[in-house]
């Protein structure tokens, strides 16, 4: 990445799935709708390999309440994250297998968690993530941990 990219990512984020739930008519602890709202006035990047995990989450749920069908605010509202723009979807690239590899290597046992960094990584980004395992890992594995971030944590 070129060194304007890096010096704007202070602003800019990529978002764990823990943060569109909402969006999707899944309640999140600690999330309240001035916290949300402060979230999506940022720059925010979303992994498309991630979606699959969302969708999973969105099925655990529906089960979870024995819905007989999906309720219509979660498809808009994953009509709206993957068409809305306000998250702008990140394709993987080819140099993310590497990172993701690695870190499943040593021990990482999330592939969706592995992505996300991969992608923070590579964008130089900072991650908007509540997975406080995952930092502690990173930490315990010489990664750089610091790149991940709570809305605690944002300005």
């Amino acid at each position: 990445m070129g060194k304007n990219s890096q010096n704007n990512s202070s602003n800019r984020f990529v978002i764990d799935t823990s943060y569109l739930l909402p969006l999707v008519g899944i309640e999140v602890e600690g999330l309240d709708d001035d916290t949300i709202n402060k979230i999506f006035k940022l720059k925010l990047y979303y992994p498309s390999s991630l979606i699959p995990e969302l969708v999973g989450v969105i099925i655990k749920e529906v089960k979870r309440n024995r819905l007989n069908e999906i309720p219509k605010e979660a498809v808009e509202g994953l009509n709206s994250i993957i068409y809305g723009g306000f998250v702008e979807l990140i394709q993987l690239e080819g140099e993310d297998i590497t990172t993701v590899y690695d870190l499943i290597k040593n021990g990482c046992n999330d592939i969706f968690d592995a992505i996300l960094y991969a992608t923070g990584k590579r964008l130089s980004a900072k991650i908007l993530s509540m997975d406080k395992s995952f930092k502690k890992f990173l930490k315990e594995h010489g990664y750089d941990y610091e790149i991940i971030v709570d809305h605690t944590q944002i300005g």
